[in-house]
């Protein structure tokens, strides 16, 4: 036994102490005097005198906490303190407690810990356990768990004492419920403590252990969802206000934490580490996470990080940045990436391109700004987020006299210009887009407003202006042997059912607008492909997969992944009998990550087919083969080209439609 804990150290208290110190542990049978006795101890033990007289108590408050005196649940009443006086039990019960809250007062010796330990842990589980009706857990707990945390963190120097609260079973349990009342201490010296306790015990690797694992999660509430919440409630009590001085965390702590908790997040799903391999799902743990607020707070906490300068805060912002190109590029970060940037992203990522960390961030930078972003400028609702602080983005950007990378500022002139075309299609857009639709009837081919149009109700892709012309269609044009196989290609509800019709019709809008600003190009692309293939099909493919579109000529393929099947070949066929006023573009834009890629065929359609025929009739007098090799044919041909495609658009502006 401890020295310490002999009981002639209790001679060496005050005379009124020392007699209610060992009345505490003899056997009174005034049970109500018998508790007046503790509470003087303990009172003691919270007094300034010093802390080796104070400790003086610690003999009777050991044999206190016997777990021989722990009684048995089962013969426990519902009801604590009636007007009876206290049961054996009760007394037991309400002994412990104020043995407890005394111990907690005092400042022990590191060797103790190995004799108190255990006491403390069994009597602890038993008051967590024993719920008497009329004291709520949520009145009883919070104190209860988080003292006792904070007790053992004065022993985490300690390594007999370590070793043994780590590998006791239960404890894990007690660390998670302390956890959850850790960031809603009131005492702002607490919160640090138990944090630091939190820290030290959550990096430990043995907390993967399934058993010590099962515990934790038990203590948080049971699920991996409570975890997460947890996680993200105590980052965000971590963020610092660097425009307050009083802050009681200090730097140091403040990115050790922060770097701890993500540790500990590694520690449990490696997944949440590796940026090597991008994936549709950052693992089990990583979803519950997304489920939370946690792109903001991490967000926040960049920021936060940025500012301070202390040791440790480049591994805190690299941890940070792992995490979240973790989250964005999965499919559920992905549908986050609106609110992320609502939140502050691209001023976060300037903030950390133009601090002293820069050079060390310079691949989660260009990540962001090459991978991530730029792909997403199609989305209406990151567009919409980007576009309600872009002006002060760009004034920011502006004032910034130097980054720290040295390729940035050409990276960031890109990707503000990239901005700002797309949010002129979003003004465009949202001011005066009017959704048109072009009658599926090929015979007809009408242009008019959406509203005016009828859908079929069996494939809901194919719209038309009348009964008549759907009738027709169905009859003549052969949409009964097809309205089945519809549903996957054409963009739509139904293969587009993770997008809004806003999104959808935006879509549109932007493709339609790239075509414009291109049209002169395309159409002579078009008819150099029609020379070499005066009999194919051609599509145009409107590549977004890397932010700025690159538009190509392709022959349209009978079949290939993904553009395949019944639907596909009936879309070649129907363009081929559409007479010119239907062309097949196709879209290839991110859907759930920046790697996932969809293809929604999106038809280009005419009110009339003279603009194809013109081409056509260009096409026949070319020289395809002179025009591959001979320079003075090909800038001689070139120069024809753009003579006669000025001609064709000068002639039909006026009196042909187009319309996505």
């Amino acid at each position: 036994m401890h020295p310490a804990l002999h009981l002639d150290n209790l001679k060496r208290l005050p005379p009124a102490v020392r007699s209610a110190a060992t009345a505490a542990i003899s056997a009174d049978t005034n049970r109500y005097r018998a508790v007046e006795n503790i509470r003087l101890v303990r009172d003691y033990a919270a007094t300034r005198k010093p802390e080796h007289e104070r400790a003086l108590v610690v003999p009777a408050l050991y044999r206190i906490l016997d777990p021989l005196k722990i009684p048995n649940l089962d013969s426990l009443p519902t009801n604590l303190f009636s007007d009876t006086p206290p049961s054996e039990s009760e007394l037991s019960i309400t002994k412990a407690t104020l043995a407890l809250e005394a111990l907690y007062q005092l400042q022990l010796p590191d060797s103790l810990g190995v004799d108190l330990w255990p006491r403390i842990l069994a009597w602890v589980q038993f008051l967590h356990l024993y719920n008497p009706g009329n004291l709520r857990a949520a009145d009883r707990e919070p104190g209860l768990f988080t003292h006792s945390i904070l007790f053992a963190s004065r022993f985490l120097d300690h390594t007999p004492t370590f070793r043994l609260m780590v590998c006791t079973p239960w404890f894990w349990f007690m660390l998670g419920r302390a956890w959850m009342y850790a960031t809603k201490l009131p005492d702002p010296e607490k919160r640090v403590y138990a944090f630091n306790t939190i820290f030290r015990f959550t990096t430990l690797e043995n907390v993967t252990e399934t058993s010590n694992m099962d515990e934790l999660l038990n203590g948080v509430g049971g699920t991996l969802s409570n975890l997460a919440c947890l996680v993200v409630e105590y980052l965000d009590a971590l963020i610092l206000d660097h425009d307050k001085s009083d802050s009681v965390l200090p730097e140091v702590l403040y990115v050790t934490f922060v770097a701890g908790i993500v540790g500990f997040l590694n520690l449990i799903d490696p997944t949440l580490r590796d940026t090597t391999v991008v994936r549709t799902s950052p693992g089990r743990l990583g979803e519950e996470l997304l489920a939370q607020p946690v792109l903001g707070v991490l967000l926040r906490l960049l920021s936060s990080v940025t500012k301070t300068d202390v040791p440790g805060t480049l591994p805190a912002l690299q941890h940070l940045f792992v995490l979240l190109l973790v989250f964005l590029p999965s499919k559920p970060g992905w549908t986050q990436l609106p609110a992320a940037v609502k939140s502050g992203f691209v001023p976060v990522l300037l903030l950390c391109a133009r601090s002293t960390f820069a050079p060390h961030l310079a691949d989660h930078l260009r990540l962001c700004f090459q991978m991530i972003l730029p792909p997403a400028l199609i989305s209406h609702a990151l567009l919409s987020a980007l576009d309600a602080g872009w002006r002060d983005i760009e004034t920011s950007a502006k004032e910034i006299t130097g980054f720290q990378i040295p390729d940035f500022q050409r990276m960031w002139t890109e990707f503000s210009s990239l901005v700002n075309e797309r949010l002129q299609v979003l003004h465009a857009f949202d001011t005066s887009y009017t959704a048109m639709r072009a009658c599926d009837n090929l015979e007809c081919s009408t242009l008019d407003g959406k509203k005016n149009f009828r859908r079929c109700s069996g494939c809901r892709s194919f719209y038309y202006c009348s009964s008549d012309c759907q009738r027709a269609d169905w009859t003549r044009g052969g949409h009964r042997n097809t309205c089945c196989s519809y549903g996957t290609l054409l963009i739509g509800e139904r293969n587009n059912d993770d997008s809004s019709s806003r999104q959808r019709s935006f879509l549109r809008a932007l493709i339609h607008h790239d075509y414009q600003k291109q049209r002169f190009t395309l159409h002579s692309r078009q008819a150099i492909f029609l020379s070499e293939f005066p009999h194919g099909t051609f599509l145009t493919l409107y590549n977004y997969m890397e932010g700025a579109v690159r538009i190509d000529i392709k022959e349209a393929p009978q079949s290939f992944e993904p553009l395949a099947g019944p639907e596909w070949k009936d879309i070649l066929s129907r363009a081929a009998a559409s007479g010119g006023r239907m062309g097949i573009d196709v879209a290839i834009f991110t859907a759930n990550g920046p790697t996932q890629s969809r293809y929604p065929v999106i038809p280009l359609r005419s009110n009339s087919g003279v603009i194809t025929d013109k081409l056509a009739s260009l096409a026949s007098t070319l020289t395809p083969s002179t025009y591959k090799v001979d320079e003075q044919a090909r800038q001689s041909q070139a120069m024809y080209l753009v003579k006669t495609i000025l001609r064709i658009h000068e002639t039909n502006d006026l009196h042909v439609a187009e319309i996505h």
